[in-house]
């Protein structure tokens, strides 16, 4: 494979595993589609991801980034280990709290959500890719922290409240678990104790052996 082959092939690729985060996707024609692939090689790529486990779908058909996609983006960060035992915990706080969950990457005041997040992520705050933390919270394990999160979406700046709680994995960055507030004022301290449980569940997770 020459060097151009295998740069086309990556960029076919990252297209492809973009695509159920910016919409849902419940057929190999839609998603290949949705990343300007043409057909004739889209649904081998398609195929190809799916197998490697880069691609799977949900219960109701739709592509979402698989475990190995998820591993490997994580594993950039230093946090692969969470990657098999985050979804489960984090639909179990979703639940719990009513509200939407997410896992991001803090560096510095950028919020990097991860592929983990799950709720009905509110009808004019859908789940961003990257937030912008108007003031730095004490992210102290334990304790969690509001924060007003900023973002571009139309065009236009928009903000949303959220509440984190940093995730102790040792990594190059900081790691939090989110809840995503919205506008309706909720009880920020009574969501603070199950997302700290979500924290510690997790922290038992990663640490217990395999």
């Amino acid at each position: 494979m020459t060097s151009e082959t295998y740069a086309m092939a990556v960029r076919n690729f990252e297209a492809l595993l973009e695509q159920p985060r910016s919409g849902r996707h419940t057929t190999p024609a839609t998603l290949i589609r949705a990343a300007g692939l043409p057909p004739s090689s889209g649904y081998r790529h398609v195929a190809t991801l799916e197998a490697e486990g880069f691609l799977r779908r949900d219960p109701n058909g739709a592509y979402l980034a698989g475990l190995t996609a998820v591993r490997t983006g994580l594993r950039a960060f230093g946090f692969g280990a969470i990657a098999p035992v985050a979804e489960p915990v984090i639909t179990q706080l979703r639940q719990a709290t009513r509200h939407t969950v997410f896992i991001a990457n803090c560096d510095d005041a950028d919020l990097v959500t991860g592929p983990y997040s799950t709720g009905p992520e509110t009808r004019h705050h859908p789940v961003q890719t990257r937030y912008l933390q108007e003031e730095l919270p004490d992210l102290v394990p334990g304790r969690p922290a509001k924060a007003s999160l900023r973002y571009v979406a139309s065009g236009m700046v928009r903000r949303v409240n959220g509440l984190l709680a940093p995730l102790s994995f040792g990594g190059e960055h900081t790691m939090v678990l989110g809840l995503l507030l919205g506008g309706h004022g909720s009880d920020a301290t009574a969501l603070g104790t199950p997302l700290v449980e979500a924290c510690q569940q997790l922290q038992t997770l990663v640490d217990s052996p395999s």
